[in-house]
């Protein structure tokens, strides 16, 4: 019986509405709460942030550890005196960049006014952005110097968001007082070349692309030798030793003054940071910041109400499909949810929305393992119960193969086999039931069904129903045995022999005759569970089952008849004298008999049975007796 592909449960729908309702609380926490932040962050780095070609337009003037070595460590009079000179030197030369930048905080602290004054002159003659601190601060922010700001077209915060692996992926691009220095250098930028610059939302954190890191080369010492940036680089010292006399077309360039030393003791601040594409200065970090700008490449991350829908709806769906559908259907779905979780992903870095998509994975991934452990639950509880059904019929262990080899084997319906079919009953059991107390009949026929059934176990047979005093085997069924015809007589042959036994104690205790009359024959039956979806029975039909029924009845005691046909099979291993054509009901031609006197090689067959259930032997003690059948009954029941 083919499965369906597609079953709908109260189960089912109960398991994807726990799903879903997971999900809505965990999206809508995640606004406050992102555990799985870092992850994110690697997976959108490992997609999305690569470096590529990093624009000419941009310039970096270095403080690097050359500038240090030869002009001594950073001193703020000293250095801002160069700015000056290279300002005014450009000036002369009418080199007017764009915009101007300097990720440095002219502290007034640390200057003197004649040369402040000198800067701020130097200065006024250009774009200049200068940088500061406190993003939060509406006004002028404390601790700069008063006299260079005035000279300045604008200022622009300098703080960085760092995230918990302490990388700048995203920042703050307009504030209220003032915006940062990327933004301020930009919007310069565009003022001057005739561009109208992109409005971004006040106090928002945006996601932005990296295009290019420096090469650093350290030293022994720490220090940086042989600096290599992606952007244009320009070492401070060769600014002011003249090597490098202005900037080419500067009209349409940005420069920006910051910090390229890596040494300790060069007095500047520690500036180095990290970022998805590697270490690199602040100066790079906003040089990529103003290349996103340039370029339109600045992400918001997603909004809370729309991520949380977006994740109910994907996780409804793909939760209840692989909970509906086969099994084997349920994985490819749950790699549809996978794949679906990435198109969005796409879908929203296209659309400049930064997505999380962490979250809805590890959802997929703990529905998925949950629906994988249900599978295997309900799997082998499934083959516990039709292994328990089937310990009745056959031995544990072929119940074992027959589950493991069909797993439709509890489903209503018959296939045809060839099979052979035995039948065996007490002779005289009616009379003897009348002349013996109900409690020493079962005594002495669970004895008997016992030896009986342990008989067909041990050859391979199943033992298809007791009838009364009358049990009905049959060989090659459920599953293919070798040689079940002749398997099929050894058993007809060891029941007799082996019951003499039971006989003896019978004739002992209860002075009675016990005698066997077996019947075999062999040919196609119908195997299967037949009977209604209520009350069904594994068992064989059809003319071969009639046949060796007719052939046990017409068998005397203690004798085992076989049809021509099975000793067509087996006559080179068996002895048997010929019992004459018989004619059963039913038969249009008579049927060849042979009884079996002896077999060759049946004493080669172990005798030990792999059978959970304890022998039953005949006990005067009825209580005991009654107590041995009940656990009979509870093991070969035994989920």
């Amino acid at each position: 019986m083919k499965k369906k592909i597609f079953h709908f449960s109260i189960r089912s729908l109960i398991f994807t509405i726990g799903a879903a309702v997971l999900t809505l609380i965990l999206s809508i926490v995640s606004n406050f709460w992102t555990p799985l932040g870092g992850l994110d962050n690697k997976i959108n780095d490992s997609i999305f942030q690569h470096e590529s070609q990093a624009t000419k337009e941009i310039y970096i003037v270095g403080i690097d550890d050359a500038t240090i070595e030869k002009y001594h460590s950073y001193n703020a009079v000293e250095y801002r005196k160069y700015f000056a000179d290279i300002l005014n030197n450009w000036a002369s030369r009418n080199a007017i960049p764009a915009a101007i930048g300097f990720d440095i905080i002219f502290n007034s602290a640390y200057g003197c006014d004649e040369v402040d004054v000198e800067l701020a002159n130097a200065i006024s003659k250009h774009n200049v952005v200068l940088g500061v601190n406190g993003m939060s601060r509406t006004e002028a922010p404390y601790g700069l110097s008063s006299t260079i700001q005035k000279s300045a077209k604008a200022i622009g915060y300098v703080d960085a968001i760092t995230d918990s692996d302490e990388a700048i992926r995203k920042t703050y691009l307009k504030g209220e007082g003032y915006d940062s220095l990327a933004y301020s250098i930009y919007s310069m930028y565009c003022q001057n070349t005739g561009q109208t610059p992109n409005d971004y939302i006040k106090r928002t954190a945006y996601y932005f692309d990296y295009f290019a890191r420096p090469e650093l080369n350290y030293t022994g010492d720490g220090k940086v030798q042989n600096v290599m940036s992606g952007f244009n680089y320009i070492s401070l010292a060769d600014l002011i030793e003249g090597n490098v006399r202005s900037i080419r077309n500067a009209k349409n360039s940005i420069v920006i003054f910051g910090s390229y030393a890596s040494a300790v003791d060069t007095g500047l601040s520690n500036d180095i940071y990290n970022s998805p594409i590697g270490e690199m200065f602040g100066v790079e970090v906003q040089c990529n910041v103003i290349q996103s700008l340039m370029n339109d490449r600045l992400y918001l991350g997603i909004p809370n109400y729309l991520y949380t829908i977006l994740n109910v709806i994907v996780i409804f769906i793909i939760a209840l499909s692989m909970t509906c559908l086969a099994f084997y259907l349920g994985i490819a779905v749950f790699g549809v949810g996978i794949g679906i979780e990435f198109v969005i992903l796409f879908i929203a870095h296209s659309a400049k929305t930064y997505y999380f998509i962490s979250l809805p994975i590890l959802i997929l991934i703990v529905a998925f393992v949950l629906v994988i452990a249900d599978h295997y639950y309900s799997e082998y509880k499934h083959k516990k119960e039709v292994i328990g059904t089937f310990k009745r019929y056959i031995s544990p262990d072929v119940a074992e193969a027959l589950v493991d080899k069909d797993e439709d084997a509890m489903s209503l319906g018959g296939r045809k086999r060839n099979v052979a079919c035995l039948f065996v009953d007490i002779r005289g059991f009616t009379k003897m039931s009348e002349e013996l107390t109900p409690e020493e009949v079962v005594d002495v026929l669970n004895g008997y069904l016992e030896m009986a059934t342990n008989q067909v176990f041990r050859f391979g047979g199943m033992v298809d129903k007791f009838i009364g005093d009358c049990v009905m085997a049959i060989f090659n069924a459920p599953v293919d045995l070798d040689d079940y015809v002749f398997k099929a007589v050894c058993s007809a042959y060891g029941i007799v022999k082996e019951g003499k036994a039971i006989c003896d104690q019978v004739k002992e205790k209860y002075n009675k005759k016990l005698e066997f009359g077996v019947g075999v024959h062999f040919g196609d039956a119908v195997i299967g569970n037949i009977g209604s979806k209520t009350r069904m029975d594994f068992t064989a039909i059809g003319d071969t089952v009639n046949t060796a029924s007719r052939i046990e009845a017409s068998a005397a005691g203690d004798q085992v008849l076989i049809s021509k046909d099975v000793y067509e099979v087996i006559k080179d291993r068996v002895k048997v004298i010929d019992a004459g054509d018989r004619m059963f009901k039913n038969k249009k031609e008579p049927i060849t008999c042979y009884e079996v006197v002896d077999i060759i090689g049946y004493d080669e067959f172990p005798k030990d049975v792999k059978h959970k259930g304890k022998i039953a032997t005949l006990n005067l003690d009825n209580s005991k007796n009654n107590e041995a059948i009940k656990q009979n009954e509870s093991e070969a029941t035994e989920l």
